[in-house]
């Protein structure tokens, strides 16, 4: 990911604005987070990953909730004083609709990456302070900022391609 992102960055000066843009249309992006998923994704493609990370990792929680609350799943529980507290990110992703709504490939990669004991855990490493400048320039830092751009990208590539060949569709059926 490293050397394929220095060409990037070589051939294109992209500005915070380009990444508004596809994240504003990517509809795996809950509509309150745009701003602060394009300024995350912004920071990792300029290197700055430890930004990246300190506004990525909450709202990837976020997203999940989000997604499973449009499914109908309660990602809240009540504690032992009757007070109602949102799950955090491991507990969300143990919920087995995550696989129906994210697939098998990509909940295995969050729930590896984000909040498993055995992989970099980096949810819980960021939550707890845990994660140094040195730490959030490494492999799986880097993996981390890319995996939420490809998951972005993607679906806002997938429904433009989509919105596309409906156009496309309308304009043969009107001629």
């Amino acid at each position: 990911i490293w050397p394929a992102l220095e060409v990037i960055r070589q051939e294109h000066r992209l500005k915070e604005a380009d990444f508004y843009s596809v994240v504003k249309r990517s509809p795996v992006v809950p509509p309150d987070r745009i701003r602060i998923m394009a300024k995350a994704h912004f920071h990792g493609f300029d290197g700055d990953f430890i930004s990246a990370l300190h506004l990525l990792i909450p709202q990837i929680e976020n997203l999940v909730r989000y997604h499973l609350k449009q499914h109908g799943e309660k990602t809240t529980n009540i504690d032992i004083n009757g007070i109602e507290n949102e799950n955090g990110l491991s507990t969300l992703m143990d919920n087995p609709k995550v696989e129906d709504i994210f697939g098998k490939d990509l909940s295995f990669e969050l729930k590896a990456i984000f909040c498993d004991p055995f992989g970099p855990n980096l949810r819980n490493e960021l939550a707890h302070g845990l994660i140094g400048y040195e730490e959030s320039q490494n492999i799986y830092s880097i993996y981390a900022w890319w995996l939420t751009f490809h998951l972005i990208f993607n679906t806002f590539w997938n429904a433009n391609r989509t919105n596309q060949q409906k156009n496309e569709g309308q304009a043969k059926d009107n001629a």
